[in-house]
């Protein structure tokens, strides 16, 4: 990790960052995301059990505990990324477990039938929490806090990963604003960014960034990933 990252993160909203996560960790993550999701698709009770949100297709990631993996918190002990998010939150931070997932996402063609699945559009994390009127209005108060989104496979290329526009947003858009169409004719072509990841690689965003499921028909594989909510230590979420 270098300079390059934080200024990416205070300029554009995000910044990759290739190679700091320890393959090993996130192995042990995988393995135990694939028994996990393996036991909820099988079994209803076992679903209920461990919060399945069968539209997302996410679980919490602590429920990765009952499935091998010890420590949750492994991946935020790469070197340099304590640095990176207290420069960008402001201070000293905490990660929320109770807001931290663990999610599968399908290739077009090998979508499931018998879950009501949809892939996740386009949002800002820092609507997390806020009530929505009905219709759009005055501007509201972004939750304040960062996402650490990890692959646990390659992605981007021919499994599912994320899709970004570039910038940091004033405000956060009404549910109605949020229509593919109506944000390509909002922003410039080259705000929209869908990077190629490999496993050991992640992503860190601000809560204002616009981002979804990137998928193309052509994707042949699933992928697995685990994402992280940061927020200021004096307000944890």
């Amino acid at each position: 990790m270098n300079d390059n990252c934080a200024s990416q993160l205070r300029e554009s909203g995000i910044t990759a960052l290739h190679g700091l996560f320890v393959s090993d960790w996130l192995r042990s993550f995988q393995e135990a995301a694939a028994r996990c999701f393996a036991a909820v698709e099988a079994d209803n009770a076992v679903a209920g059990r461990h919060s399945f949100n069968r539209f997302s297709h996410s679980v919490p990631l602590i429920a990765l505990t009952s499935f091998g993996c010890e420590d949750m918190l492994a991946p935020m002990y790469a070197d340099g990324l304590e640095a990176l998010l207290s420069n960008a939150i402001g201070g000293p931070w905490a990660c929320n477990l109770e807001h931290s997932w663990v999610r599968k996402k399908f290739a077009p063609m090998l979508a499931p039938t018998v879950f009501a699945y949809v892939e996740q559009g386009w949002h800002q994390d820092g609507a997390l929490g806020v009530q929505f009127p009905r219709e759009p209005g005055a501007a509201l108060s972004m939750t304040e806090l960062l996402t650490c989104w990890i692959p646990l496979d390659a992605c981007g290329l021919d499994s599912p990963g994320l899709e970004f526009v570039r910038g940091r947003q004033p405000a956060l858009l009404h549910f109605t604003e949020l229509e593919d169409a109506a944000l390509r004719q909002r922003f410039a072509p080259q705000d929209f960014w869908a990077p190629e990841l490999e496993l050991g690689d992640g992503l860190v965003f601000l809560n204002s960034v616009l981002h979804r499921t990137y998928t193309r028909p052509e994707m042949l594989r699933n992928r697995l990933s685990i994402e992280y909510r940061i927020f200021p230590r004096s307000r944890p979420g």
